[in-house]
């Protein structure tokens, strides 16, 4: 695991809440950075401002694919972990809007597939700590 993962592990106590930035049940072996305001993909750095600590199996591809379908929805949920990662702590209030954009997402793409014919929202992406 990468440094900084590990000290935004530690600073938003992840491990004692078991919750990632979206509301994820998370631990230290599912952990992964995700950047925030520059994507990888544009160099983005790896650093605490540009990050947020994602369930490497649940939250994090599901905001990818999230990201593919719905920018929007995309861009609302990024802005409240952006929120998180200014206050220094994972937030109620943050979580219950992601979680409504979550649930407003899965309404409007239920049944969808992915080009391989896929579904689109795994039955374990819709298992958030918060509802």
């Amino acid at each position: 695991m990468k440094t900084i993962t590990k000290l935004m592990i530690n600073e938003f106590k992840i491990a004692e809440l078991g919750m990632d930035f979206m509301g994820y049940s998370i631990n230290k072996k599912n952990a992964s950075y995700h950047h925030l305001i520059i994507p990888r993909r544009f160099h983005g750095p790896m650093t605490r401002e540009n990050g947020a600590i994602l369930n490497g199996f649940t939250s994090h591809p599901y905001l990818h694919r999230i990201e593919a379908v719905d920018l929007e929805i995309f861009n609302l949920i990024t802005s409240e972990m952006i929120d998180e990662n200014i206050k220094g702590r994972i937030d109620i209030e943050n979580l219950r809007k992601i979680n409504d954009l979550l649930l407003f997402f899965e309404k409007e793409h239920c049944g969808d597939t992915t080009k391989s014919g896929k579904p689109l929202i795994k039955e374990e992406y819709v298992k958030r700590l918060i509802r």
